[in-house]
């Protein structure tokens, strides 16, 4: 799996779930390589378009595309990507 795989399959991950992302209001702004997944970040359009604070997403964390093929799922925005792809798909409660 390639970071461009990645990139496609949180695109469609994101799509599915946040109209934002079809309307083109949401993009990908960075693919990070980690040993068991990718981590893919995302943000405003207009955040990225003007810099304004008030444009951003905020406490949104990456979504998280597993190498093995695996669903992706969203991580956390309060901890650290790594443990949580370590630990595996987090869950409520």
């Amino acid at each position: 799996m390639t970071d461009q795989d990645a990139r496609e399959i949180a695109l469609a991950f994101l799509a599915d779930r946040m109209g934002e992302v079809r309307a083109g209001e949401l993009v990908i702004t960075g693919v990070r390589e980690h040993e068991a997944a990718w981590s893919v970040g995302y943000q405003s359009r207009a955040f990225i378009e003007s810099g304004r604070i008030f444009d951003a997403l905020v406490g949104n964390g990456p979504v998280v595309v597993p190498k093995s093929g695996a669903d992706p799922w969203l991580a956390w925005s309060g901890r650290p990507v790594e443990e949580q792809i370590a630990e595996g798909r987090p869950t409520l409660g």
